[in-house]
């Protein structure tokens, strides 16, 4: 793909003690001081400046940039960047995606993420990498008043993608004598997965391929399934405690665990799983909770609203609803932070002490959507605000089904989402997955992207933390060629890492091969379909 540079807008700083520098200190310290010209972004800004530049040696020898690109609108924030710029570079750039609200910088120093943690760290691999803080800082991830500046929001929503990635072409160009990148990549989980759809749907000629894992691209309605949901487990009788969350846990595994042939702790056959476990089988007689023992028909009432779709008509691309969470799948999403540990609900919801989707969802409805810092989002009603939340998801969401300026740049795309996820049910990716398949035919979308659930993965955390060479992948993929086939992952999990499955194509599953006898060895499954 070609990433075009304006070259004639870099003014460097005059130098000052460099003849005393050794080169390759000076290399890197002429470019403290540099300003980029507004004219070299491709969206409205004041331009962007280099604060820092400081001359590293480990892991390998680079020069590490920190900067801010400013913001049209004097009282919005600016957008903070740090790019990191190998000294043995491999024509090569990798832009890391934020999470949660973000407001916290992303230096780009760490691996892939999901990568093998004892592998190379991109940078030591020779990538110019690099990662902002999306345009506002804040001291918690889940801090949402930056929401309530326009140009905050649209920086949050995707604009600061488009603005980093200039800034740090231009930066390539002055660094390496007027280079450019041979293949850029984004990679990303979460909101950063999502960051990495809306790079790879508005502007597919700068990126060349994607790792996209657990994204929240349908950011406003996962937002308003989970106040949805928060809502409901908050009416009498409805709270989740630790101990009905193990209860649910151990009869949905005691249900599905062995429909892939294998008592692993993993359900890998979720579809059979889906007709295997009746929560009514958990259900108290009179219909009155006993914790711990069964579930009372208010509890079930509030699990059946969690497990169906929210509706969500007025969205961006007029997607029709956010899937539900599937009760039937043991794991994170019922886990302590997900349900929360008291019944009694607090504005605005609190961390661990309330219901976790609640805390997600409270930041976009409180300041983007009500755009009233002193709203009780625990009463959010959609009637009234659609006009608004339209306008929202319009700046925010990644939904496009339809990719086809970036599949004709040659793209790829490695897609992932784990089937315990708590934060981002991965019905959501199915969905969007199936619609781009239904867009563009499902063999043609097998050419530009592969899709993997991963049994037992949370977001993040889980049953099985999944480890993958994706970095490695992609590259296979998009610089020779070679499609990622015969995929593997290894668990990272306490108590269980170290065994591997394989990675089966969505929608086939691992199924224990007959005969075999060693559950943590990936040979010892085969992917079938349901």
């Amino acid at each position: 793909m070609k990433h075009t540079l304006i070259l004639g807008a870099l003014l460097l700083a005059p130098s000052m003690s460099l003849a005393q520098m050794a080169p390759e200190v000076a290399r890197c310290a002429v470019m403290r001081g540099m300003n980029i010209d507004a004219a070299a972004i491709g969206l409205p800004t004041t331009g962007a400046d280099i604060a820092t530049a400081d001359y590293m040696t480990e892991p390998v020898e680079y020069c590490q940039l920190t900067g801010a690109i400013d913001p049209v609108d004097p009282s919005a924030p600016d957008i903070n960047f740090q790019i990191n710029l190998p000294y043995e570079w491999n024509q090569k750039g990798l832009q890391f995606g934020g999470g949660g609200y973000n407001g916290a910088l992303v230096t780009g120093l760490e691996v892939a993420r999901f990568n093998p943690d004892d592998g190379p760290t991109p940078l030591m691999r020779g990538y110019v990498t690099w990662g902002s803080d999306s345009g506002h800082q804040s001291p918690s991830p889940l801090g949402g008043q930056f929401l309530m500046n326009d140009e905050a929001l649209r920086n949050f929503g995707g604009e600061q993608i488009k603005k980093s990635h200039d800034v740090t072409m231009a930066v390539i160009a002055a660094f390496y004598d007027g280079a450019e990148p041979d293949y850029v990549y984004f990679q990303g989980n979460s909101q950063g997965g999502h960051e990495g759809m809306i790079a790879t749907q508005r502007w597919p000629d700068d990126y060349d391929g994607a790792i996209v894992v657990h994204p929240a691209n349908s950011f406003v309605a996962l937002q308003l399934s989970g106040m949805r949901a928060a809502q409901a487990f908050y009416q009498p009788g409805a709270y989740i405690s630790p101990a009905d969350v193990e209860l649910l846990n151990g009869a949905a595994l005691d249900a599905c665990d062995m429909l892939d042939g294998a008592a692993d702790g993993l359900i890998s056959d979720t579809v059979g799983c889906a007709s295997a476990f009746d929560v009514q089988s958990i259900r108290c007689e009179d219909g009155m909770a006993s914790e711990g023992a069964c579930l009372g028909d208010a509890q079930i009432a509030a699990l059946d609203v969690i497990n169906t779709p929210t509706p969500t008509p007025m969205l961006q691309g007029g997607a029709q609803g956010f899937g539900g969470w599937p009760i039937y799948l043991a794991g994170d999403l019922y886990g302590l932070w997900g349900m929360g540990f008291s019944p009694e609900v607090t504005n605005p919801p609190s961390p661990v002490a309330n219901f976790g989707l609640a805390v997600l969802g409270d930041p976009l409805l409180r300041y983007a959507i009500l755009q009233d810092p002193d709203a009780n989002t625990m009463e959010f009603s959609v009637e009234g605000n659609e006009a608004r939340i339209k306008e929202v998801s319009n700046l925010i969401d990644a939904v496009s089904d339809d990719l086809t300026p970036f599949v004709e740049g040659g793209g790829k795309i490695l897609l992932t989402h784990g089937t315990t996820d708590f934060a981002i049910s991965y019905r959501n990716t199915v969905d969007w997955f199936e619609r781009v398949s239904a867009h563009h035919g499902a063999d043609a979308t097998h050419d530009f992207m592969r899709f993997w659930l991963v049994p037992g993965f949370g977001h993040g955390s889980g049953a099985f933390q999944m480890r993958w060479n994706s970095l490695e992948a992609l590259e296979n993929w998009v610089e020779n060629g070679v499609a990622p086939e015969n995929m593997v992952m290894t668990d990272a999990a306490e108590g269980t890492a170290g065994r591997s499955r394989p990675m089966c194509e969505y929608p086939g599953f691992a199924m224990l091969n007959e005969g075999a006898t060693d559950l943590d060895s990936a040979s010892s499954y085969s992917c079938v379909m349901p």
